[in-house]
């Protein structure tokens, strides 16, 4: 379920993306209401089984059955504002109805990582491989440029790739590339997702891809996300005690 809005007094309406449809919307009737049998099964960032009426404008959402609610996500607000980015993206860069096989897998993966705390590093893995699935994979081994293979000194531009350091005049938003942050990427646009679990890599390196990834997705994004800003807004917030909650 990537997102909901209310209809009404008690309906609700869903944008939730599914593995045959892709992504679609639909009316959920009285999903507000306490006892309703839809309540549950609408919740945001829940996995389910649903039984969908087609319609002409919105479908019709009419039985829910929760594979896995998410809870965890919901009840925790950091948890909340990783998975509120991650949905978004996916409402923001996919077309209604245009499935697309792999993305579905993705965004499980994706959360259910971030469930077990590793959403700092199942976001950055995320914004790849989404960005590959949709044909806008970053360039990560020749320059984007000459199409000379790169070693070392390398640039990252906000178009999509890596640069080496005789084309840096050809783009705009040209950022430096650190050699750990280069090999960290390559590793989580290549590696099965189920194997990012072995990787620690350090916090710098995390850092560093999240502010070349924020200008590449600017780039391409048609507006900003809401979501993204709450999620850059607590992380400047030091936590109780002091402590660093990495």
């Amino acid at each position: 379920m990537l997102r909901t809005r209310n209809l009404g007094e008690a309906d609700r309406i869903v944008t939730m993306y599914t593995k045959d449809k892709g992504k679609i919307n639909a009316t959920a009737r009285g999903a507000r209401r306490i006892r309703n049998r839809l309540l549950s099964p609408t919740q945001v960032f829940t996995h389910g089984r649903y039984l969908i009426f087609p319609g002409k404008g919105l479908h019709n959402l009419s039985q829910g059955e929760i594979i896995h609610s998410s809870q965890a996500l919901r009840e925790d607000l950091e948890k909340m504002a990783y998975a509120s980015y991650v949905t978004e993206l996916v409402d923001a860069l996919t077309p209604e109805e245009d499935p697309t096989d792999s993305i579905f897998p993705l965004l499980a993966g994706t959360l259910s990582l971030g469930e077990r705390g590793r959403f700092p590093l199942a976001v950055r893995a995320f914004e790849l491989r989404l960005m590959g699935e949709l044909g806008y994979a970053p360039e990560l081994y020749q320059c984007l440029h000459c199409r000379d293979n790169l070693q070392t000194q390398i640039f990252f531009s906000e178009q999509g790739g890596v640069v080496c350091p005789n084309c840096i005049g050809h783009f705009p938003g040209i950022r430096p590339l650190t050699n750990g942050t280069w090999e960290l990427m390559k590793r989580l646009q290549e590696w099965e997702l189920s194997r990012l679990s072995i990787l620690h890599p350090a916090p710098s390196n995390i850092e560093e891809m999240r502010v070349l990834m924020r200008k590449y997705l600017d780039f391409r994004l048609e507006y900003p996300l809401k979501s993204l800003d709450f999620l850059e807004t607590l992380q400047v917030i030091p936590p109780l005690g002091g402590e660093n909650n990495e």
